[in-house]
């Protein structure tokens, strides 16, 4: 890439720029700042139950409409994950580390925050009122859902009503395991879930793509990696004795 092309990226993403330059010091300031932003009625309690109690909801309703079940309505579940998680896969790769038109708002809650104040060596919350830089806002949740709805609209308009309801309940589920996920992995690894042998896998995958040089290429699956495997996108390092997330930087910070 010559000279002008870098600079032309680097104007239209002022981020690129940033990150060569995130520095504790800086990475503190504006964790501080994004901390300052939040209104002092924030709840991050309400922030995780909302959006979980209602997905709940969904889902219980869903399975509770279903009528004449026939094993063979099982099959649209795991065809809607996959779905799913390649859908996840390439909003995470295209809008959360790209500036689109019309979608600003998700790469700037994503790249230059979130990924500023969590990096691979530093990735744990350090306050309950953190949540706010790691859940989804509500309203972001519902979008998510709303646009994933012709999926079992469809399967209505085909005459699957048991399939149609159990793809929303797919959908659902895979929303809030999302959100339950990705927080399991910014809790600190001394915590009771920290600890899990099956988070600490997931959480260095999600670590990883925490590097700010690797996290426009690699480990774009925040839930399970099945589409970064699928595209080949997942980060093998040089070295397998990798630090865990949080430890190097504990041992910098001594």
């Amino acid at each position: 890439m010559d000279g002008s092309t870098n600079s032309q990226s680097t104007a239209s993403d002022p981020s690129l720029a940033e990150e060569a330059g995130w520095t504790d010091a800086k990475r503190e300031q504006r964790r501080q700042n994004a901390l300052d932003e939040i209104s002092p009625h924030y709840n991050p309690w309400v922030h995780l139950a909302i959006p979980s109690l209602g997905a709940i909801g969904i889902i219980a309703t869903s399975l509770w409409l279903m009528r004449g079940f026939r094993w063979l309505d099982l099959i649209v579940v795991p065809l809607t994950y996959v779905l799913l998680n390649a859908g996840e896969w390439a909003v995470h790769k295209g809008l959360l580390h790209k500036r689109r038109p019309h979608f600003e708002l998700l790469y700037d809650r994503h790249t230059p925050l979130h990924h500023m104040v969590f990096v691979t060596e530093d990735m744990s919350l350090r306050s309950w009122r953190e949540f706010r830089l790691v859940l989804m806002p509500a309203p972001a949740i519902l979008a998510a859902f709303l646009l994933a709805l012709p999926l079992p609209a469809l399967l209505l308009l085909v005459g699957q009503w048991n399939m149609a309801m159990l793809c929303a309940a797919t959908l659902m589920f895979y929303m809030v395991s999302y959100e339950w996920l990705h927080l399991a992995y910014h809790l600190p690894p001394t915590t009771f879930i920290g600890r899990s042998r099956l988070i600490g896998v997931l959480r260095r995958h999600h670590a990883t793509h925490h590097d700010p040089k690797l996290m426009r290429k690699w480990n774009f699956n925040v839930t399970v990696p099945i589409w970064d495997f699928v595209s080949g996108s997942i980060y093998k390092p040089v070295s397998s004795a990798a630090p865990e997330p949080d430890a190097q930087h504990a041992r910098s910070r001594s």
